[in-house]
């Protein structure tokens, strides 16, 4: 008995053990920072961030698409301050703390916006879409003071044929100080509905185009690029990344034939192909992280039950295909969602949108919840109407080197002393970035805004 006893201690020892550690393991929220539509436009505006960086001063660049007066996009870009210490702000003109600064790129009842951003020095430089007198969509260059958001240059660079659209996705800061972009460029008109989480183009193909550092560093705009190739086999290139050599780049895209199969194409310093591959397993391609010999791409896919899950491939540095592994259905948290279980996979959706590289694997920004009850009937329309995940929340995952789950976290903004309330805004991670004290940065769609949510990693 004496044994059996001690035999059930120690059991139940390692099983508090392992219970402690893997709680110890979820992030913690440093700061969450929120602002509505007034940042971006007013207060019907509906910002919608996609993309997310840190300047060298430890503010925040948070950039996007909201809506004008007539309901058409308009591109944003917002500073945050980095001072910022305590749990929760809310920014608005009328509160406390605010905005250091906003910029609105458009005009009403024009398709504009801002995919992307990237600070150099005392310079941030944006890069999305205009929608010209002549109703076609061209590639958009500015740049910006950074110490209050004013325009110096801009430039526009549409498709050779200007008849054809086009648009940047990705803007990169390289190693030399100049900088590299990507996206789609010789679109059908009509045929860009969106950019990352707010749509896709379903025409054109993905280019390359490299301005140096002689080229954007005085406060007169350049005239054309160092140089611009155009990868034809490719849709829209997503998302560019440096390779840690310095010796190239790599591309998140897609082929351009139905059904779309994720793509990868590294290129050298000049914007040639050294490779590109493709990866039918891995579902819709969102972006790319690099290590020092291999790449995470991140993205989602169905599951065999008719839901979204979460979806991550390894890839090595010669574009083989190392792993691919799912994600999703996420279980409890806070609020209103504390005793809910997996759910049904039919139901929910895991989408992921962004990915950054750690010392021991990678975490990935996503969003989870239903889309709607609208399509299913009888018991499964039941069990959809009494869910409450129909509420979505951000959803970061964390993995290890061989995609095994370190951790999952959810979750909902809430104002202070609000915490224990049912009624939450539907949040989603869009992006997904190292900050300069090794904390990470979720940058987040809210209901009513933006949001950025500061977390350290234990």
């Amino acid at each position: 008995m004496y044994i059996y006893l001690n035999f059930i201690f120690l059991i139940s020892f390692y099983i508090f053990i392992s219970f402690k550690c893997i709680a110890n393991e979820l992030p913690k929220t440093v700061s969450y920072i929120v602002t509505d539509g007034n940042c971006c436009g007013g207060e019907e505006s509906d910002p919608h961030a996609v993309h997310g960086i840190q300047a060298n001063d430890g503010s925040y660049i948070l950039s996007g698409k909201s809506l004008d007066k007539s309901g058409k996009e308009n591109g944003f870009i917002i500073k945050i301050p980095g001072n910022l210490t305590i749990e929760k702000y809310f920014l608005n003109p009328d509160e406390e703390y605010n905005l250091e600064w906003s910029f609105i790129l458009g005009s009403n009842n024009k398709k504009d916006g801002i995919n992307a951003s990237a600070v150099l020095s005392n310079s941030v430089f944006i890069a999305g879409y205009l929608e010209n007198s002549k109703g076609v969509i061209d590639r958009y260059l500015g740049k910006l003071d950074i110490f209050n958001g004013e325009l110096i240059w801009e430039i526009i660079l549409p498709s050779k044929n200007k008849k054809l659209e086009s648009a940047f996705e990705s803007i990169l800061i390289t190693e030399d100080k100049g900088i590299i972009l990507t996206g789609v460029v010789n679109a059908d008109k009509g045929s860009i509905e969106g950019f990352k989480s707010y749509g896709n183009p379903q025409d054109g193909n993905a280019f390359g185009m490299f301005f140096s550092s002689d080229d954007i560093k005085t406060n007169n705009k350049p005239i054309n690029p160092l140089w611009e190739v155009h990868y034809k086999n490719s849709l829209s290139g997503k998302s560019i990344k440096e390779l840690q050599n310095k010796k190239g780049f790599v591309i998140a895209t897609s082929t351009i034939e139905e059904p779309r199969i994720s793509k990868v194409i590294k290129i050298n310093t000049k914007g040639n192909i050294i490779w590109e591959k493709t990866y039918p397993v891995h579902g819709e391609i969102t972006d790319i992280s690099v290590t020092n010999d291999s790449y995470y791409i991140s993205g989602h896919k169905k599951d065999n039950l008719g839901g979204i899950d979460g979806s991550i491939s390894k890839i090595s540095n010669d574009g083989s295909l190392i792993w691919n592994k799912s994600y999703g259905n996420p279980k409890g948290g806070d609020n209103k969602f504390k005793n809910s279980g997996k759910g049904n996979r039919k139901l929910i959706f895991d989408e992921c949108w962004s990915i950054t590289s750690t010392d021991d694997g990678a975490i990935m920004a996503c969003g989870t919840g239903i889309e709607g009850c609208e399509e299913f009937e009888g018991s499964l329309l039941k069990e959809c109407l009494k869910d409450p995940r129909k509420t979505w929340r951000s959803y970061l995952i964390k993995i290890n080197n061989d995609g095994d789950l370190i951790w999952e976290k959810t979750g909902s903004f809430t104002f202070p002393g609000e915490e224990n309330e049912e009624d939450v805004p539907s949040t989603a991670s869009e992006w997904i970035f190292q900050t300069q004290n090794g904390n990470f940065a979720s940058v987040v769609d809210l209901g009513f805004g933006v949001g950025l949510e500061i977390l350290t990693d234990n």
